[in-house]
């Protein structure tokens, strides 16, 4: 006897019904016997939409084959200018497959690059910096904690707190360096090496309570932070840069300890030859690159100068000897490279230019900031490693440093037109302390076109990179000065006080400022007895 109509149907749809919650329950019990005996990578799936909870619960296996669906759905809409909606599809993804890094890259830049900069970055700062704050979260928090061994991740991390909070191409790119100046303060202390208080706090006291939410919610150990602050220090742990050099050491550190295979003797060395670079993948000559430029943007406004709500930065001369250490390290790690693999690949030279320009303007800067010891050694230097860094053979410090104030002439960038005039006003205040007037007004008049030329220059975009007003600049620099433990002696300063007709007590409130001490060119080689 046939079976038709809606009794075949029936009978059909209870079978299909009764497979279903075989499954389901079958599945079910698959998963806790795998949970429980640790035969999974993956968690339970929360926060989907019905419809894909469901055919993800059906499908099981074929969750990846739902993943690229998806994937190619969110790669359209980035295409359609869809960004918000493209956040959902990459929060369900990775939930999906969160060993694909390649998901939390993409999900992570769009938050941060993407969907950022549809508010307005003068106005509503904040929500600007909520999206790059869960850009910074997504990779250090999820992406690596799925993928601990992702040079990936680890290289888009300290992209972000290098370019996206350190750089200064985004409206609100200063609201993102004090916010999180903020963050630092709070879980470290207001001082640069405030880590040092939680390595061993005492139980129950306030900074075991610090140390803990800064492990739990910054994935960061004091005692990592101290190892990379003496093999790079001393950094700004309350700024962005000393973050992005952090994050790009850690990636390192896990490349070498996993890839480093052979070396001279058939040991681990320390130094990964070009098969041990290509098997690590191509973001670990990416990593070292990010610590020295991290260093050089560091330099030129790694300082920082006073603490929110007064929040204000800027140049940081004691870094210059860290920097081209950076750089060198960087080069003769090229070097070793090649020399491990037999091959030329010319990196270092390239890594080179980039060295020499860097030495340029070290010397200029120190030379500006009145820093005249240490930029007659670094000139030094420079020329006995880069001769064709200077326009004519023979030139002298002064006439060097003469020749880059008028190449400064036509320079836009903020942060060295701002170190420009900072450290105009610093040697213009020194020639006053010694009586110098000509030189003093010279250097301040030269310092004032320099803030007038720049801020017209950049016309629209003086929201954005515009500098501070120039009292306020002079008055930074100038406190400097009388700060506790300043640089000048205290004869030199009562002149300057007398000179510029200050009030006795000018200074006494200050905060007190104890520069670190200065990193010095190699010392000259010694000259034979004559």
């Amino acid at each position: 006897m046939k079976l038709q109509g809606k009794t075949y149907k029936f009978i059909l749809f209870s079978l299909a019904t009764v497979c279903l919650l075989s499954v389901f329950f079958g599945q079910s019990r698959m998963n806790n016997f795998r949970r429980e005996n640790n035969l999974t990578h993956t968690e339970p799936i929360e926060n989907l939409p019905p419809t894909l909870a469901f055919t993800t619960v059906v499908l099981g296996g074929f969750r990846g084959l739902i993943a690229n669906v998806l994937w190619v759905r969110a790669m359209q809409m980035q295409e359609d200018g869809k960004f918000f909606e493209m956040a959902q599809l990459g929060d369900w993804i990775t939930k999906l497959q969160p060993y694909a890094d390649h998901v939390w890259r993409v999900t992570a830049w769009n938050m941060s690059y993407n969907i950022s900069v549809k508010f307005d970055g003068i106005e509503t700062p904040e929500v600007r910096w909520h999206w790059v704050k869960r850009g910074i979260e997504l990779i250090r928090d999820q992406g690596l904690k799925y993928n601990p061994h992702s040079a990936h991740l680890y290289h888009e991390l300290a992209w972000h707190f290098q370019h996206k909070v350190g750089h200064n191409l985004d409206d609100a790119h200063r609201y993102y360096k004090e916010a999180w100046c903020k963050d630092m303060i709070s879980v470290l202390g207001n001082k640069r090496d405030g880590y040092l208080d939680l390595i061993e706090p005492t139980k129950g006291s306030e900074e075991e309570a610090r140390r803990l939410r800064l492990i739990n919610e910054f994935k960061m150990y004091p005692e990592e932070m101290k190892k990379v602050d003496d093999q790079w220090g001393p950094l700004e742990w309350r700024l962005q840069d000393a973050h992005a050099i952090f994050w790009a050491q850690q990636g390192i550190n896990d490349v070498i300890k996993r890839f480093d295979v052979t070396g001279k003797d058939g040991k681990p060395d320390g130094v990964l030859n070009l098969e041990e670079v290509e098997a690590a993948g191509g973001d670990f000559t990416k990593l070292r690159r990010i610590i020295y430029q991290s260093f050089q943007q560091a330099y030129m406004q790694g300082r920082l100068i006073s603490s929110p709500p007064n929040f204000n930065y800027g140049y940081n001369g004691d870094l210059v000897g860290r920097v081209n250490e950076a750089y060198e390290t960087q080069m003769e790690g090229e070097r070793e490279k090649d020399r491990a693999s037999n091959t030329d690949t010319q990196m270092a030279e390239h890594i080179s230019t980039g060295h020499k320009n860097f030495l340029r303007n070290a010397v200029y800067f120190l030379y500006l900031h009145n820093r005249m010891k240490e930029a007659a050694s670094w000139y030094n230097v420079m020329v006995d490693q880069y001769p064709q860094s200077i326009p004519v053979p023979g030139l002298s410090l002064d006439e060097y440093c003469v020749s880059r104030v008028q190449e400064d002439a036509g320079e836009t960038d903020h942060n060295q037109t701002k170190s420009v005039i900072m450290g105009m006003l610093t040697q213009a205040f020194t020639f006053a302390a010694v009586g110098d007037d000509d030189r003093f007004v010279g250097h301040k008049s030269l310092a004032i076109q320099f803030h007038n030329r720049f801020q017209k220059a950049i016309g629209m975009s003086t929201n954005r990179v515009g500098l501070p007003p120039f009292d306020q600049l002079e008055r930074q620099v100038l406190e400097d000065f009388f700060r506790p433990n300043a640089p000048l002696n205290p004869i030199m300063l009562e002149q300057l006080r007398l000179a510029l007709k200050l009030p006795e007590d000018y200074g006494k409130d200050l905060e007190p400022f104890a520069p670190q001490k200065p990193v010095e060119g190699p010392a000259p080689e010694p000259q034979p007895v004559q």
